[in-house]
């Protein structure tokens, strides 16, 4: 359900016990108040860390259009990067010890509350109004409405006035800022629900009636769960493409890998934000082109349409032509080059996932047998599809050595949106739009009910391609 993550209700007593210690006097606790640990916005470390990330990661000092999400986007990566997590029993000998941002930033280590005080209080000091600024106490469920445990995590409200999560415990964070009513919603294998949020200035409940607990402390609702460890480091955040809200799928995907493979290859954020931005495309221009998703066509009864030999050559054909496209346009303009390299980055990883297997085929596994069985939720195959992007890079580099220096140098356009908008992939693509419609989409979920009582004629085993050849066929 969405939540009011500006917060329901204030809360006035801001006093919290337990969380801070006298020295030398380890069972003496300090009552602090909550707000103390989101510092103010002209605090001089914060101001400190701000001006070095200004001068080694162009963090913008300006206010034109987009650069306060920028600078959102800058320094969840610099927390992500800078922080290990550390669990406080580990670190305190505490259950629950509080750091506040300048003791993070010296011990460079700490756990969720600790990471999130720090990011929060950056994203004020950089200029962020503190009221597009929470830290949300709550609890984080599975796919089965099992808590995970209590959790800590900063809020920012975008550009667009959508409050997004910063998870700050993730030591690789996502090429966008994940929605947080959607992170909440259990439409992947974890759930966020909020209890409480505070910034610098006041402590809110989120609930939708307002229940008086007498003699209980003010964040009973977060203390219980938190007693319970949960580390989110692992975590691999979807950042919300297109295709998510159309299915309701938000596990991660072609966005995400995209964008673990070009970091790690040390492409810049800005390219990297076309090219992950383009991984997701094939499934809007490209919807009914089988081979651009390695897969074999079926008929409209989800009956299979082509032999095993018919496919892959299809598929093999259509990755070597855009292979050839991408090179031949990216020595003209480098931006359309990482378009069209985030395009068929989606294709070569779908030889991973997808296996040659029919439409048909993939909508009965996911429909009908569960997302369990779903190849694209399978970890072994999306560990392969990561594993497959970086061998297509390297075989870019290797045979298109110049063309791939090109794409690895781009720094940007200078424009405030770096990603192609749709007439320009339309033209790239010789498209005039998608083709993939809410019909489209329907038809292949009714795919599912087709296939059911003929898959054993036309079974998934008979269908399967090598993917190691076919995939060495490709970068040979």
């Amino acid at each position: 359900m969405p939540y009011n993550w500006e917060g329901d209700y204030i809360i006035h007593d801001t006093v919290i016990k337990k969380k801070r210690f006298v020295i030398g006097s380890a069972n003496r606790q300090i009552p602090t108040d909550i707000r103390e640990w989101v510092s103010s916005p002209d605090n001089t470390v914060m101001k400190e860390i701000l001006r070095k990330l200004v001068s080694d990661d162009g963090l913008p000092r300006t206010k034109n259009p987009g650069d306060f999400d920028r600078r959102a986007m800058i320094l969840w990566n610099f927390v992500a990067r800078a922080i290990r997590y550390v669990h406080d029993s580990k670190k305190q000998r505490k259950k629950d010890f509080w750091l506040f941002p300048s003791e993070i930033y010296t011990l460079r280590q700490g756990d969720c509350e600790d990471g999130s005080f720090l990011l929060a209080s950056l994203l004020i000091a950089s200029g962020i109004s503190p009221f597009c600024v929470r830290v949300v106490l709550g609890e984080v469920f599975d796919e089965n409405d099992k808590s995970l445990g209590g959790h800590c995590w900063p809020l920012y409200k975008n550009e667009l006035g959508v409050w997004c999560i910063l998870e700050s415990t993730l030591d690789t964070v996502p090429s966008r800022m994940p929605e947080a009513n959607l992170l909440a919603q259990g439409r992947q294998s974890f759930r966020y629900v909020p209890y409480y949020c505070f910034n610098n200035f006041h402590l809110w409940e989120i609930a939708r009636e307002r229940t008086f607990h007498p003699g209980k402390h003010a964040l009973y609702r977060y203390e219980g769960p938190r007693k319970r460890k949960l580390n989110m480091r692992d975590t691999i955040l979807p950042s919300g493409g297109w295709l998510s809200r159309m299915t309701g799928d938000w596990e991660p995907g072609h966005l995400e890998v995209t964008t673990e493979a070009l970091k790690s290859r040390g492409f810049s954020g800005n390219a990297i934000t076309i090219a992950a931005d383009a991984s997701q495309d094939p499934d809007f221009y490209s919807w009914s082109v089988a081979a651009s998703h390695a897969q074999t066509e079926n008929d409209p009864e989800g009956r299979t349409a082509e032999s095993r030999e018919q496919a892959i050559g299809n598929y093999v054909a259509l990755i070597k032509s855009r292979t050839t496209q991408l090179c031949r346009i990216a020595r003209q303009e480098t931006r359309k080059g990482l378009f069209l390299l985030g395009y068929v980055l989606h294709s070569i990883q779908d030889l991973a996932t997808h296996k040659g297997i029919t439409n048909a085929q993939h909508s009965y596994l996911s429909r009908l047998l569960g997302k369990k069985n779903d190849p694209d939720h399978d970890a072994a195959n999306r560990a392969k599809a990561g594993d497959y992007s970086l061998q297509y890079l390297d075989y870019l580099q290797r045979e298109f050595a110049p063309v791939y220096q090109s794409l690895l140098d781009y720094r940007g356009s200078g424009f405030p949106l770096e990603r192609l908008l749709p007439n320009e992939k339309c033209r790239v693509l010789g498209a005039s739009g998608w083709d993939l419609t809410p019909a489209a989409f329907l038809d292949y979920n009714g795919l599912a009910d087709k296939y059911r009582p003929i898959a054993g004629q036309y079974p998934v085993e008979d269908t399967i391609w090598d993917t190691e050849e076919v995939f060495a066929s490709l970068v040979k």
